[in-house]
């Protein structure tokens, strides 16, 4: 009996060190470079840029300051950050895609639907061509060329998103 009660003791033991190791390696996963992009502070970018006259496109770059600022050695973590921003203002999109199916009539979000998907395409060949011509055209390695398309449909996702919040908004 005292014997079982050692052997549990010393599992639990393991387990809990291996616990720990878990926890350890989840914190090295989630580092300070995880995109938390912020949508309600991107709203209010945004309005404000607007009462301002300025462009709201710098809003999108507000939003992806810790992508942005990921150490150049660290390619990995900043196209996952990036990748995390993409979803953020999908998550983002698909909300001010179904507000203005509530609040206007179907033809309305309909087109709503239809210029959505041209502009977010349209920033997306944009993303295309400036892989295509850094592939081509420059001394960028691939790891540059992966960041810097991360970071193109990144912000492409997040300047649709900005136009559709506008749409939502015009609607109200």
């Amino acid at each position: 009996m005292m014997r079982q009660k050692e052997r549990n003791g010393e599992m639990r033991s393991q387990y809990r060190t291996v616990g720990l190791m878990l926890l350890a390696m989840a914190g090295l996963f989630a580092s300070p470079v995880a995109a938390e992009v912020d949508l309600i502070a991107t709203n209010t970018c945004l309005a404000d840029r607007l009462a301002e006259g300025q462009n709201p496109s710098s809003c999108v770059d507000q939003a992806h300051q810790r992508c942005l600022t990921t150490p150049d050695d660290m390619t990995a973590a900043a196209v996952l950050c990036f990748s995390q921003a993409r979803e953020t203002w999908r998550i983002g999109i698909t909300a001010e895609m179904e507000r203005i199916t509530e609040t206007a009539d179907d033809r309305i979000a309909a087109i709503a639907g239809v210029e959505l998907k041209y502009d977010l395409l349209a920033n997306l060949m944009q993303c295309d061509r400036m892989e295509e011509l850094a592939k081509v055209g420059s001394d960028a390695t691939g790891d540059q060329i992966s960041r810097q398309r991360a970071q193109c449909d990144a912000s492409a996702s997040g300047l649709a998103y900005l136009r559709v919040r506008l749409r939502a908004e015009s609607m109200q």
